[in-house]
């Protein structure tokens, strides 16, 4: 069973993205709604997520949590980060580049094929890591 932490400031994306990963039985989720909420949790728990993570949030957006997590090597190794979002921004080599480790980009509006697509090989990545 994979742990997904689902960081969103929008509530109904939050609630549809839960919905969609309990309904399948394979998940437990766990959402925040903003960068340093995510961070906490991330920093708290013994558990691995795989973390679903908005680009353009209010207060820390999702650049910000991957280098403020490219900082602690338990955080990088420990957890799984797949980036969503509608920024086009996020779809350039720049962003990639600028990343201190390697972050799937999933873009808005997602394909739910798409989407838990790379939250199985995110889990796959994690079953076999480890750390």
């Amino acid at each position: 069973m994979a742990h997904v932490l689902i960081v969103d400031d929008d509530d109904d994306i939050r609630f549809t993205v839960r919905a969609m990963l309990e309904d399948l039985g394979e998940h437990t989720v766990a959402e925040a709604a903003d960068g340093p909420s995510a961070l906490a949790l991330l920093r708290a728990t013994a558990e691995r997520y795989i973390v679903l993570l908005d680009l353009l949030m209010p207060n820390m957006d999702g650049l910000e949590v991957l280098r403020e997590v490219a900082k602690d090597e338990r955080l990088v190794k420990r957890h799984a980060y797949i980036l969503v979002t509608v920024s086009r921004q996020a779809e350039s080599k720049e962003l990639a580049q600028s990343l201190a480790f390697a972050v799937p980009i999933v873009p808005k509006p997602f394909s739910l094929d798409v989407l838990l697509d790379t939250v199985a090989q995110a889990n796959a990545r994690l079953a076999t890591d480890p750390t």
